[in-house]
């Protein structure tokens, strides 16, 4: 598959899915979000973020990555607001081997409200219409909520990946579960 531009915004019933142009505001606006609420986001990796500016390299080397065709993030915000909701992404992309790795996240407000199912239901859609033959994600086996959102979106679970990650914030090995989807299973 020929390697594309991805769209700089995807729209929902509910959302507007908006890839990242990094400042500084915003690299403050997640800084908050997650220093505020380690707690609940102590499956995800990003939990140890020390200051602004980690936040802000983030940014900066997702739009290169993104400019790359090598990977993708979208900002999710509520279309009758504009508050922001979360994140989407694919990363690990290959565009020769047409798959890609999904991930996403909503800030605690939002939580429960099915807003990280509606975000990736749209860019699992955009990536399949695009002609991607495979995509797939992990999560912490203990991460009832994103196992949960893979399950309900027709995952398929392929098995589970033991040992994957040193979680520093809980001084612990993580499994990970194993999801994929196949473009032969994805219903419009």
């Amino acid at each position: 598959m020929k390697q594309q531009k991805f769209k700089k915004l995807i729209s929902t019933k509910r959302l507007n899915l908006k890839t990242i142009e990094p400042s500084f505001d915003f690299a403050k606006l997640l800084y908050d979000e997650i220093s505020n609420n380690r707690d609940f986001f102590k499956f995800m990796p990003f939990a140890l973020v020390k200051k602004p500016e980690e936040e802000y390299d983030f940014l900066v080397s997702g739009k290169q990555n993104a400019e790359a065709g090598k990977a993708v993030s979208y900002a999710m915000f509520k279309k009758d607001t504009n508050e922001f909701v979360g994140m989407v992404s694919v990363h690990s992309i290959s565009w020769k081997r047409e798959c890609g790795e999904f991930g996403a996240w909503v800030c605690k407000k939002f939580a429960h409200n099915g807003f990280a199912t509606e975000g990736t239901k749209a860019l699992e859609a955009y990536f399949f219409q695009m002609g991607f033959h495979k995509l797939s994600a992990k999560a912490n086996v203990k991460n009832k909520a994103s196992c949960g959102t893979l399950k309900k979106l027709g995952f398929k679970k392929d098995g589970v990946e033991r040992d994957a990650n040193f979680n520093k914030q809980m001084q612990e090995w993580e499994d990970f579960a194993v999801f994929s989807k196949l473009a032969s299973e994805y219903k419009k």
